[in-house]
Protein backbone atom coordinates (compact mmCIF):
# COMPACT_ATOMS: atom_id res chain seq x y z
CA UNK A 1 0.00 0.00 0.00
CA UNK A 2 1.20 3.49 -1.04
CA UNK A 3 1.32 5.76 2.16
CA UNK A 4 -1.13 8.38 -0.19
CA UNK A 5 -3.81 5.84 -0.09
CA UNK A 6 -3.90 7.11 3.59
CA UNK A 7 -6.09 10.18 2.37
CA UNK A 8 -9.02 7.79 2.07
CA UNK A 9 -9.66 7.08 5.43
CA UNK A 10 -10.32 10.66 6.52
CA UNK A 11 -12.10 11.15 3.01
CA UNK A 12 -14.64 8.42 3.44
CA UNK A 13 -15.31 9.65 7.44
CA UNK A 14 -16.22 12.95 5.93
CA UNK A 15 -18.23 11.65 3.23
CA UNK A 16 -20.01 9.60 5.48
CA UNK A 17 -20.58 12.41 8.22
CA UNK A 18 -20.88 15.54 5.52
CA UNK A 19 -18.54 17.21 8.38
CA UNK A 20 -21.02 16.40 11.25
CA UNK A 21 -19.85 14.61 14.23
CA UNK A 22 -20.84 10.81 14.25
CA UNK A 23 -23.23 11.68 17.49
CA UNK A 24 -25.02 14.34 15.35
CA UNK A 25 -24.61 13.13 11.95
CA UNK A 26 -27.73 11.04 10.04
CA UNK A 27 -26.00 8.17 8.90
CA UNK A 28 -27.33 6.11 6.30
CA UNK A 29 -26.08 1.99 6.43
CA UNK A 30 -23.95 2.89 3.98
CA UNK A 31 -22.35 5.68 6.12
CA UNK A 32 -21.97 3.64 8.64
CA UNK A 33 -19.87 0.96 6.33
CA UNK A 34 -17.87 3.92 5.24
CA UNK A 35 -17.11 5.36 8.99
CA UNK A 36 -16.03 1.55 9.56
CA UNK A 37 -13.81 1.08 6.80
CA UNK A 38 -12.42 4.90 7.38
CA UNK A 39 -11.39 3.23 10.68
CA UNK A 40 -10.19 0.32 9.77
CA UNK A 41 -8.08 2.00 6.79
CA UNK A 42 -6.79 4.62 9.41
CA UNK A 43 -5.92 1.97 12.13
CA UNK A 44 -4.09 -0.54 8.94
CA UNK A 45 -1.97 3.82 8.29
CA UNK A 46 -1.11 3.92 11.64
CA UNK A 47 0.55 0.22 11.84
CA UNK A 48 2.17 1.23 8.55
CA UNK A 49 4.46 3.98 11.26
CA UNK A 50 4.32 1.72 14.72
CA UNK A 51 5.46 -1.65 13.03
CA UNK A 52 8.61 -0.11 11.96
CA UNK A 53 11.98 0.17 14.31
CA UNK A 54 11.91 4.05 13.61
CA UNK A 55 8.47 4.66 14.13
CA UNK A 56 7.83 5.84 11.00
CA UNK A 57 5.93 4.73 7.70
CA UNK A 58 7.75 3.76 4.04
CA UNK A 59 6.92 5.01 1.28
CA UNK A 60 5.26 1.72 -0.13
CA UNK A 61 4.04 -1.33 2.48
CA UNK A 62 3.14 -4.75 1.22
CA UNK A 63 1.32 -6.81 3.12
CA UNK A 64 2.18 -10.21 4.61
CA UNK A 65 -0.64 -12.92 2.91
CA UNK A 66 0.80 -15.83 4.73
CA UNK A 67 3.79 -17.18 6.98
CA UNK A 68 6.09 -17.36 4.67
CA UNK A 69 9.26 -15.43 6.43
CA UNK A 70 11.73 -13.68 4.34
CA UNK A 71 14.40 -10.92 4.91
CA UNK A 72 11.79 -7.98 3.75
CA UNK A 73 9.23 -9.20 6.82
CA UNK A 74 10.00 -6.57 9.80
CA UNK A 75 9.89 -7.68 13.62
CA UNK A 76 5.82 -8.74 13.88
CA UNK A 77 5.85 -10.45 10.49
CA UNK A 78 2.76 -8.13 9.23
CA UNK A 79 4.40 -5.90 7.18
CA UNK A 80 7.08 -6.20 3.88
CA UNK A 81 9.07 -3.49 2.99
CA UNK A 82 11.59 -3.71 0.09
CA UNK A 83 13.89 -2.04 -0.49
CA UNK A 84 13.62 0.82 -2.43
CA UNK A 85 10.89 1.40 -0.54
CA UNK A 86 11.72 2.07 2.79
CA UNK A 87 12.26 5.97 3.08
CA UNK A 88 10.04 7.88 4.24
CA UNK A 89 9.22 11.64 2.76
CA UNK A 90 7.06 12.21 5.88
CA UNK A 91 4.57 12.98 3.77
CA UNK A 92 0.93 14.09 5.67
CA UNK A 93 -2.00 11.40 4.48
CA UNK A 94 -2.09 9.44 7.34
CA UNK A 95 -1.95 12.82 9.44
CA UNK A 96 -4.41 14.10 7.63
CA UNK A 97 -6.83 11.26 8.28
CA UNK A 98 -5.98 11.09 12.36
CA UNK A 99 -7.34 14.76 12.09
CA UNK A 100 -10.47 14.40 10.22
CA UNK A 101 -11.37 10.93 12.43
CA UNK A 102 -10.28 13.03 15.26
CA UNK A 103 -13.00 15.64 14.84
CA UNK A 104 -15.60 13.58 13.16
CA UNK A 105 -15.45 10.89 16.02
CA UNK A 106 -14.19 12.12 19.11
CA UNK A 107 -12.09 8.93 19.45
CA UNK A 108 -9.27 9.71 21.32
CA UNK A 109 -6.48 7.59 19.57
CA UNK A 110 -6.27 9.23 16.90
CA UNK A 111 -4.39 11.62 18.89
CA UNK A 112 -2.79 9.36 20.38
CA UNK A 113 -1.92 8.28 17.29
CA UNK A 114 -0.81 11.48 15.93
CA UNK A 115 1.37 12.00 19.04
CA UNK A 116 3.43 8.97 18.21
CA UNK A 117 3.56 9.97 14.34
CA UNK A 118 5.11 13.79 16.13
CA UNK A 119 7.67 11.73 18.60
CA UNK A 120 8.76 9.27 15.72
CA UNK A 121 9.39 12.55 13.36
CA UNK A 122 11.17 14.26 16.42
CA UNK A 123 13.54 11.58 17.06
CA UNK A 124 14.51 10.27 14.00
CA UNK A 125 14.07 14.26 11.69
CA UNK A 126 14.23 16.79 14.10
CA UNK A 127 16.69 18.78 13.56
CA UNK A 128 16.84 20.09 9.76
CA UNK A 129 13.74 18.37 9.64
CA UNK A 130 14.61 16.13 6.26
CA UNK A 131 13.59 13.19 4.63
CA UNK A 132 14.66 9.77 5.41
CA UNK A 133 16.29 6.96 3.56
CA UNK A 134 15.28 3.56 5.69
CA UNK A 135 12.97 3.76 8.20
CA UNK A 136 13.65 0.21 9.04
CA UNK A 137 16.58 1.09 10.71
CA UNK A 138 17.47 3.05 13.67
CA UNK A 139 18.60 5.91 13.76
CA UNK A 140 17.66 5.98 10.00
CA UNK A 141 19.98 8.29 7.24
CA UNK A 142 18.71 11.31 6.82
CA UNK A 143 18.55 12.82 3.38
CA UNK A 144 20.11 16.70 2.45
CA UNK A 145 15.81 17.43 1.93
CA UNK A 146 12.87 18.08 2.65
CA UNK A 147 9.37 18.41 0.69
CA UNK A 148 7.92 21.61 1.11
CA UNK A 149 4.34 19.61 2.08
CA UNK A 150 6.33 18.80 5.49
CA UNK A 151 5.63 22.02 6.76
CA UNK A 152 2.89 23.16 4.38
CA UNK A 153 1.03 20.01 5.40
CA UNK A 154 2.13 17.66 7.94
CA UNK A 155 3.11 20.23 10.49
CA UNK A 156 -0.31 21.74 9.68
CA UNK A 157 -2.55 18.99 10.08
CA UNK A 158 -0.36 17.53 13.81
CA UNK A 159 -0.69 21.81 14.45
CA UNK A 160 -4.44 20.93 13.84
CA UNK A 161 -4.86 17.53 15.41
CA UNK A 162 -3.42 18.75 18.69
CA UNK A 163 -5.63 22.35 18.85
CA UNK A 164 -8.73 21.92 21.39
CA UNK A 165 -9.83 24.54 19.38
CA UNK A 166 -12.87 24.44 16.16
CA UNK A 167 -10.46 26.41 14.35
CA UNK A 168 -11.41 25.17 10.65
CA UNK A 169 -15.48 23.80 11.31
CA UNK A 170 -15.74 20.86 8.76
CA UNK A 171 -19.27 21.73 8.02
CA UNK A 172 -18.37 24.57 6.59
CA UNK A 173 -14.63 24.65 5.07
CA UNK A 174 -13.25 21.46 3.17
CA UNK A 175 -9.05 21.13 2.58
CA UNK A 176 -7.91 20.92 -0.95
CA UNK A 177 -4.84 19.11 -1.78
CA UNK A 178 -2.62 21.03 -0.32
CA UNK A 179 -4.13 21.71 3.10
CA UNK A 180 -5.59 25.08 2.65
CA UNK A 181 -8.89 25.52 4.35
CA UNK A 182 -11.36 26.66 1.85
CA UNK A 183 -15.37 27.69 2.40
CA UNK A 184 -17.91 25.58 1.72
CA UNK A 185 -20.70 27.69 -0.55
CA UNK A 186 -24.20 26.73 -1.01
CA UNK A 187 -25.70 26.93 -4.34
Amino acid sequence: MDHLVCFLAGNLALGATNGTHVRKAHLSARDRDDLVLARELGETCAHMYFDTPSGLAPEIAYFALSNETTNQILSNGDILVPPLDRHSLLRPETVESFYLLWKLTGEKKWREYGWRVFEAIERCAHGEYTSLDDVTVVPPTKRDSVESFFVAETLKYLYLLFDDGDRVPLTHYVFNTEAHPLPIFSL
